[in-house]
């Protein structure tokens, strides 16, 4: 009772956010009517009676599984994104067949769609946290295996709603991570449990593609699933895209970028006024090629002295540079410098590298020479595109992410790349740069 309230109150939040889009599209046009040949006079009354707008994004909507599944909020919000487009296309073309594209201002039309694309995931995040809160968007679940990642993020995450079920409830859901079972283990335990609730998550037992850009076909004959996958940043096509959008983000990024690096550069100058602004080091980029990347200085310019004196008095950072490739409390640090590794601020000066072509924005982490012996088999992946600025791993723990993990995180953004994946690892760079989480 309490899963269809909930799909109820959200398919009615969508018609909600799509009238609140129709309101704030007029007014948007009605502010600009300036900039027309032809006066906007049409009431909202008019716009509230093109039923298209409503329905077809609502369809799209349920097609995609939005109302149906539980899906994370960005795969969620990549699926509304594409629902409105593909309404965008629909309500146009129907406009122009029926000849009725001049009963309406397209600007109204397109502007609103636009406003949806904002709104819509928006009021989902607020109103799904906020039904978690008051009960109403939980649903029991048991998991299979013991990844503490995983039950992290199922357990913790309310826009997902999961919840663990109480002494003697039976759960609706079962997730089965068949990374630790063997496979008549994972038969029978999917047997069983496909018997007696109404959702068995299987969590495959490769986790190094994103199935979810993969394309999935039987061969009835041998009833036999393939699964389709291309690694698209080895397509020529992708990669100039990935390319355009790197330099247009930047060219787009660094005006606003400009007047902070003076100031950074200013308090790093009155910091050490004999030394450089800038730090600048030996990396590896694309196709094993070295090139200068550059930095704001954090250190102190006799840092190796310091250091060395600091180890000899604290043995135990000597193993977590081991396993971390950093120190946990560096003692070549200026007062300026764990402020900008903090906020990855320091970082900032790498723009110019992205304008060169030895980066991109978002990208692998760029590896010193040395670490390649490191990283083994896995160089040539890495090494196969150009290193970014930010990246997977910057915001999935950062500080907290061991060497290991950092080039398997690289590796999985190397072989699962999209377009979108780009978008939210910049907007979670934003977000963790807001909040000072972490740094490398």
């Amino acid at each position: 009772m309490k899963e269809l309230l909930s799909r109820t109150l959200f398919v009615i939040l969508d018609v909600l956010m799509i009238l609140l889009s129709i309101i704030l599209a007029i007014w948007v046009r009605n502010e600009l009517d300036y900039l027309f040949t032809l006066h906007h006079a049409l009431p909202l009354s008019t716009y509230l009676e093109f039923y298209p707008l409503f329905i077809m994004p609502i369809l799209l909507f349920a097609y995609e599984g939005v109302y149906t599944y539980r899906y994370d909020f960005w795969h969620e919000s990549r699926l509304i994104l594409k629902a409105i487009i593909f309404s965008a296309l629909i309500i146009f073309a129907y406009l122009a067949m029926t000849k009725s594209i001049g009963d309406y201002s397209r600007v109204v039309i397109g502007v609103t769609l636009l406003f949806m694309m904002l709104l819509v995931p928006f009021s989902k995040n607020i109103s799904k946290k906020l039904l978690y809160r008051w009960g109403l968007w939980q649903k029991r679940a048991t998991i299979y295996g013991n990844d503490p990642f995983l039950i992290n993020e199922v357990y913790g995450n309310p826009y997902l709603g999961y919840i663990r079920p109480k002494k003697g409830e039976e759960p609706s859901t079962v997730f089965i991570n068949s990374q630790q079972s063997d496979v008549s283990t994972l038969k029978e335990i999917i047997t069983s449990e496909i018997k007696k609730r109404s959702e068995v998550i299987f969590i495959p037992l490769m986790d190094d593609y994103d199935l979810t850009h993969s394309h999935i076909y039987e061969l009835s004959n041998t009833r036999t699933n393939l699964i389709v996958f291309k690694n698209r940043l080895r397509s020529n096509y992708r990669l100039t895209l990935k390319r355009v959008t790197d330099m247009l983000l930047s060219l787009t990024i660094f005006p606003f970028l400009l007047l902070p690096m003076l100031y950074i550069g200013y308090k790093i100058r009155k910091e050490e006024p004999e030394h450089s602004v800038f730090f600048s080091q030996e990396r590896l980029g694309e196709d094993k090629k070295i090139f200068v990347c550059y930095k704001f200085r954090t250190m102190y310019e006799d840092g190796d002295s310091i250091l060395q004196e600091y180890l000899e008095n604290n043995p135990d950072e000597v193993a977590y540079y081991k396993e971390y490739h950093k120190y946990q409390n560096d003692p070549r640090i200026t007062p300026i410098g764990k402020f900008l590794r903090r906020t990855s601020l320091d970082e900032l000066p790498q723009i110019f590298n992205v304008f060169k072509q030895e980066m991109s924005f978002i990208g692998p982490r760029p590896y010193m020479p040395i670490e390649e012996q490191d990283i083994k088999k896995d160089f040539n992946i890495i090494a196969s595109v150009r290193p970014g600025i930010t990246g997977l791993w910057q915001v999935s723990g950062r500080s907290d992410v061991d060497f290991d993990s950092r080039v398997n995180l690289d590796i999985w953004y190397i072989q699962n790349w999209n377009l979108w994946m780009d978008f939210v690892i910049f907007i979670k760079t934003i977000r963790t740069v807001l909040l000072n989480k972490g740094a490398r």
